[in-house]
């Protein structure tokens, strides 16, 4: 699992168009992201449900996230990315309605 987390947060940093890299981490680090000056971690959290406990920003504090989405932007904060335009998913519409 962790190395989906590494090749989502790669593919997140593709889709910003932010250059930098993401590396596998030595636990409790998943994963580290590094672009520009700034370096920026997730951490595994302490039960394993779950491959993410903190997005966290070098030499400042981390921000806990109790989701993958929570995560994505806790990352997304971290690297200076703005927000952009946010994605609706909704359920398609039934056959012959």
């Amino acid at each position: 699992m962790n190395a989906n987390v590494v090749s989502f947060l790669a593919d997140s940093l593709a889709l910003w168009q932010v250059e930098g890299t993401v590396t596998a981490g030595a636990l409790p680090v998943v994963a580290v992201i590094r672009a520009g000056d700034c370096t920026v971690w997730v951490e595994q959290n302490a039960d394993y449900a779950v491959p993410w406990r903190d997005a966290g920003m070098h030499e400042e504090r981390s921000r806990p996230a109790a989701s993958l989405t929570g995560m994505l932007n806790a990352a997304r904060r971290a690297l200076n990315v703005e927000r952009g335009n946010a994605l609706r998913v909704v359920a398609a519409a039934a056959e012959g309605s």
